[in-house]
């Protein structure tokens, strides 16, 4: 299937999906419905945002048929299609006995300002019998301007909304009676008759908040075999009157905004684009990039990122961002890269001051959660890993003086000076806030990091402090934290006497199927470590989580250790139906990030097929929760669409299975592929690496690997011969871990 007509379909009723600009999200019910819902702001986080406010609860059409009997109905859609560009409803088995068959399809057009935005919806009736049918119609519309979440903590309270009908601009507008907050709706060709508020009665579907109504009526006959057409205009803003009704006007022309949004699309997959013999890979492959661009977030002054989930958190994380760009930069988008980093850097000087980063951030600016500690170490190593792919100078100079007061306060939660840092890692379990194995192996790589940094700003003294903080960080690592006996690593160092003031939190967390019996093993761990010399340091298996993975995904773990836990973890007892568990007590949920972790682990240390296992459990998920999505939860649990789920598939597939790994400071293209068996040929093309873009493709034939690397920029194409194999290029051979060089264009063999 060419990639530009990516299209996914479901017939049901409750899964959620998603219609998005980087400014405007609507999520509704693949029914065509709007049911409340959500936790965050309680039963809203459904309908048209236009963040940082809630513009509309929903829209619905009310549909009779004059020429049948007892059609008079709220329409309800048996069919839902998935596109990159926007949605597509069908209306057949839900409108009784009528000849009319209705298409809806939907779309958000780019704005022209992210301060005021809108969408197209546009209805189709189709009259699939020879004589005219004459049709009434109600398009209905609840309006709900609101702020963002924990707007309310910070002052900003909802008000009721008023509604008026401009005759004038054939156009219904609302607005927040407290606040600049706008909404605009309105159809062509206009109604037949309009009632607002009170007037508009009911919806079908009773929505919560202050909102006000608005039915627009219509009444027209659909000769036999002719198609008739209502569009809907939908728009807001959260700044002025004026924006509102512009952002409207330019929605009432008429131009071809799916064409127009195709190319965005057409534009996102052939950059970085996978050509496999797996289909149903590749087109999961590519739909994650298509999610990947539903989350970017543009909130005008309040900055542009990556989001983080749909739908209960479509704003800012530290974690979440610094786990996704790696995979977003390799899927070649460096400004979202940029700006998204530039953001959490502002919104951390102005919350914190003193280097460490937040953990949540709302669209209105509102942080939250000021930073869980391993997220000031991933960000450190994220401008580094940035600057690497990019060759950005600029952005890593900029945000020096931040990462030098982010690596001391970094170096200040560790009052031991064992290098270890406290607080809470990216698992955030209640009681688990010692000294965890994921914040203790990201410390150790962003101090690397930051040695490079030093290095590259002519800091020699701090870059050899710092280089070797990270060489005593990993040493004392896999001292401490492994565990022999397991043949694993633990998930937190510390005494007795703190784990048995954690006690009660620890085991309170445990609830679901198996918790009982997860407790009872629990207990009996920390029962018999407890015997122990309380005021002991050692390491604890707590959780048997997975970011017991993260030694091997970051390389810090020697080969002997990594190749015996990666064995132990590629087991049932951590891998279930979709992929890793988040607990090895458990073994009951699943992620797209402790898979992914786990992928890129096995990847790193040469077990590519593993690796694509992983992958391919993951993949297993696809649509499960909503259709052309993954997620957060597997199979279809928890945000439909989750941002460092990109990470989990680009990363292991672009840096370990194709190899690439750009190096600014070398200013060359280091490519060091290991291919999983179940591919015998396959191609990953212009994938953007420093000021060029690179492209490799390969095959499998008669015990040889046969390689082509093209690279259009400045840089050096340094191909690295696997270990344990030789290579000819050009004539010469060459030997395990040599580095083939050229500018431009490269060929090898590689005897397998």
């Amino acid at each position: 299937m060419p990639r530009e007509t990516l299209t996914v379909s479901r017939h049901g009723t409750f899964p959620l999906y998603v219609c998005a600009s980087e400014s405007l999200k609507l999520i509704g019910t693949i029914d065509g419905r709007f049911p409340d819902f959500g936790h965050h702001v309680e039963k809203e986080m459904g309908g048209l945002w236009l963040h940082p406010i809630k513009l509309l609860d929903g829209f619905w059409l009310r549909f009779q048929d004059l020429d049948a009997d007892q059609v008079d109905l709220w329409t309800i859609a048996d069919e839902f299609q998935n596109h990159p560009e926007g949605n597509v409803f069908r209306y057949h088995a839900n409108l009784g006995h009528t000849p009319i068959r209705i298409t809806r399809s939907q779309i958000a057009p780019e704005p022209d300002s992210p301060d005021a935005a809108g969408m197209v919806v546009e209805y189709a009736f189709f009259n699939t019998a020879s004589l005219p049918r004459r049709l009434k119609l109600d398009f209905f519309v609840r309006t709900d301007l609101r702020p963002v979440w924990f707007s309310e903590e910070q002052g900003i309270h909802d008000d009721d909304d008023e509604g008026i009908w401009l005759p004038e601009e054939q156009v219904f507008l609302a607005k927040d009676r407290s606040h600049p907050w706008y909404a605009a709706a309105g159809s062509i060709p206009a109604p037949d008759t309009v009632e607002t508020g009170a007037a508009a009665g009911q919806g079908p579907e009773n929505t919560a908040g202050r909102g006000t109504s608005v039915r627009f009526q219509y009444a027209f006959t659909v000769a036999g075999g002719e198609t008739k057409r209502l569009r809907c205009i939908l728009a807001g803003s959260g700044t002025s009157r004026a924006a509102c009704l512009e952002a409207y006007r330019t929605l009432t022309v008429q131009r071809d905004f799916w064409a127009e949004k195709a190319l965005r699309y057409q534009r996102l997959l052939e950059k970085s684009r996978l050509e496999i013999e797996d289909l149903h890979f590749q087109t999961c492959y590519d739909w994650v990039k298509v999610n990947t661009d539903w989350l970017i977030l543009d909130a005008g002054v309040y900055g542009r990122g990556l989001s983080a989930g749909l739908p209960e958190y479509p704003w800012w994380f530290g974690c979440d961002s610094t786990y996704s760009l790696q995979g977003v930069l390799a899927m070649g988008d460096y400004q979202l890269c940029r700006d998204t980093l530039n953001l959490l850097r502002g919104y951390s000087e102005q919350v914190n001051g003193n280097g460490r980063v937040v953990h949540e951030v709302t669209t209105a600016g509102f942080c939250f959660n000021p930073g869980n500690t391993q997220e000031t170490a991933h960000f450190i190593t994220m401008i580094w890993d940035y600057y690497e792919w990019t060759g950005d100078r600029e952005l890593a100079d900029q945000s020096f003086p931040f990462l030098e007061k982010a690596a001391a306060w970094l170096r200040s939660q560790d009052p031991e000076g064992d290098g270890f840092p406290r607080g809470y890692g990216i698992i955030e379990i209640p009681g688990l806030d010692s000294k965890m194995l994921d914040t203790a192996v990201y410390a150790a790589q962003s101090y690397g990091s930051f040695s490079k940094l030093c290095a590259l700003k002519g800091l020699e003294e701090a870059a050899a402090e710092y280089a070797a903080l990270e060489r005593r960080c990993i040493e004392r690592i896999n001292q401490v934290f492994w565990d022999p006996g397991e043949g694993l690593y633990c998930d937190t160092y510390t005494s007795g006497a703190d784990v048995d003031l954690r006690r009660d939190a620890i085991l309170g967390r445990l609830y679901g199927p198996g918790a009982e019996m997860g407790r009872q093993a629990l207990r009996e761990a920390l029962d018999k470590k407890s015997a122990l010399d309380p005021q002991t340091l050692s390491g604890w298996l707590l959780n048997y989580a997975w970011i017991i993975n993260t030694p091997m995904e970051t390389g810090a773990a020697p080969r002997d250790k990594a190749d015996r836990a990666l064995a132990i973890l590629h087991s049932p007892r951590f891998i279930g139906p979709y992929g890793m568990y988040l607990s090895g007590l458990f073994r009951d949920q699943s992620m797209t990030i402790s898979t992914g972790v786990m992928a890129v682990a096995q990847a790193r240390y040469g077990y590519a097929d593993r690796s694509l296992e992983l992958l391919e459990k993951m993949f297993s998920a696809f649509s499960a929760g909503s259709p052309g999505c993954i997620s957060e939860m597997l199979p279809d649990y928890g945000c439909f669409v989750q941002a460092w789920t990109i990470y989990a598939v680009m990363t292991p597939i672009v840096r370990y299975f194709f190899g690439l790994n750009p190096s600014a400071s070398r200013q060359e293209v280091r490519i060091a592929p290991n291919m999983p068996r179940k591919w015998a040929k396959g191609g990953l093309k212009q994938v953007r690496v420093l000021d060029g873009e690179a492209s490799v493709t390969y095959y499998r034939d008669n015990g040889r690997e046969y390689y082509r690397i093209e690279y259009s920029g400045t840089g050096t194409i340094c191909f690295e011969v696997p270990s344990g194999r030789t290579g000819i290029a050009g004539g010469k051979t060459y030997q395990s871990g040599d580095l083939v060089k050229s500018d431009r264009t490269l060929e090898i063999q590689i005897f397998l």
